[in-house]
């Protein structure tokens, strides 16, 4: 009997104990919790700049240009995500803000949220970092999202001048031995991994977004890089379950170069895109030639293929820059997200990932917690891959996904390899050969 009285008094002491900290304001009976914000200058301070670019992927100082540059438009997300309905005065101009119980969160500390989510931290070691909750970190992140979409300066389009396609074509002759001049920008596929979505979010069957190849479940993305590893057209059309050619046909890039987007540079060779062998070779398109290693007879253009490969794979690193920088990328898109926020996200991440080459931010080691974080998923991760003899690891598990044509009919691809004697790939075959350019041998 004395231990049932004692557990008794026990439980009204824990009742009591409840309803002195039970928010009756509030409205939802949460505790409320006493938290203490920390700003981007307090954490600098704390880890250092060497730290701090690990953290956050650009230098404290390129962290405030671009804060500067978002500004306006994480101000302007802020008033759209916010419900607070004006009240008061007879226009509804005199209102006052409600009361945030543990001050005002600053726009450079939601910046910083969004950049260490990015990065693969974990959203309840940033809450605790900032001192916020997890759900205002999650908030911050589609805020800044929706900001650098909006940003006019960060937008990404192939350019249409010749002058701009002169400045691309330029740093690829620099960076391929021949000295070919007419490449401007490479391109390929990669995988954006997400699980299994739901039907009312897939729009089309789920199937679609299912990649063999790779056993995930992902967006087939299409980009073309420039020779530095900028991101300089990106589109996201279809899932994972589609081939590169038909992904990049969707894409409004290809409707632009079917109309003649690419020009011609004075007297020199009209400029072209360097792809592989998972797309067609078009008029805008060069590609290498297939079944050709090892063969004597096809020499000439096994000599072709090589140096081709030499400006080809900067995309490559671009996509391994692009999947270091950002760890969000190797790991499985959470399941609750619409494919619309999915492309969204990986729209901001290559705007931002332009910016860090800009400031000439280069990729770091990831933060140890980071990488915890990361391998820990409840779905595994993506592992960093050595590609050759480049400075960028790239995720060869997000690589080639669409590196078929069984969505491709034959005809289309006999038609195209009918008229190859007329399209630029055998015109830069022809220099490398006039050139007496040949593969190295390597000697073990």
């Amino acid at each position: 009997m004395d231990n049932i009285f004692a557990s008794a008094a026990l439980i009204v002491q824990a009742a009591a104990t409840a309803a002195r900290n039970y928010d009756f304001s509030s409205g939802t009976g949460r505790i409320p919790l006493a938290r203490q914000r920390r700003s981007v200058s307090e954490i600098y301070n704390c880890l250092g700049s060497v730290y701090f670019r690990r953290a956050y992927r650009m230098s404290f100082e390129s962290f405030w240009c671009l804060h500067l540059l978002l500004l306006p438009h994480i101000e302007t997300c802020l008033r759209q995500f916010s419900n607070y309905e004006k009240k008061g005065g007879r226009f509804g101009g005199n209102y006052v803000l409600p009361p945030i119980r543990n001050g005002e969160i600053s726009t450079s500390v939601r910046l910083a949220c969004a950049i260490r989510y990015f990065a693969g931290g974990s959203a309840y070691d940033i809450a605790v970092m900032f001192g916020t909750s997890y759900s205002v970190v999650l908030s911050c992140v589609w805020i800044v999202v929706s900001a650098v979409n909006m940003c006019p300066a960060l937008y990404i389009s192939y350019p249409d001048s010749v002058e701009e396609q002169r400045k691309i074509a330029a740093e690829f002759e620099k960076a391929g031995t021949p000295g070919i001049n007419n490449c401007a920008g490479a391109i390929d596929g990669i995988l954006i991994w997400i699980l299994k979505p739901r039907v009312e979010n897939a729009g089309v069957g789920q199937k679609k977004f299912f990649c063999g190849r790779k056993n995930k479940f992902g967006l087939n993305c299409q980009a073309v890089s420039d020779c530095r590893g900028r991101i300089i057209d990106i589109s996201m059309k279809y899932g994972g379950a589609t081939s590169d050619c038909l992904a990049f046909e969707a894409s409004d890039l290809h409707r632009r170069l079917e109309n003649g987007l690419m020009k011609k540079d004075g007297e020199n060779d009209r400029f072209v895109l360097f792809g592989d062998n998972a797309y067609l070779n078009t008029s805008y398109m060069a590609t290498p030639f297939p079944n050709v290693a090892g063969n004597e007879d096809m020499k000439s253009k096994d000599n072709y293929n090589f140096y081709h490969s030499q400006l080809r794979i900067r995309v490559e690193c671009a996509f391994g820059m692009l999947v270091q920088k950002w760890g969000i990328l190797r790991m499985a898109m959470p399941r609750n997200l619409s494919i619309k926020k999915i492309i969204a996200m990986v729209n901001a991440l290559a705007k931002l990932h332009n910016f860090c080459i800009d400031e000439h931010d280069i990729p770091e080691r990831a933060l140890a917690g980071d990488m915890n974080n990361i391998v820990n998923h409840d779905q595994g991760y993506v592992e960093m891959s050595s590609c050759g003899d480049e400075s960028y690891d790239v995720p060869m598990d997000l690589m080639d996904a669409g590196h078929h044509f069984n969505d491709v009919p034959r005809f289309i691809r006999r038609q195209n390899s009918i008229k190859d004697g007329l399209l630029p790939r055998m015109v830069i075959h022809d220099f490398i050969a006039n050139g007496h350019w040949e593969r190295p041998v390597f000697k073990n």
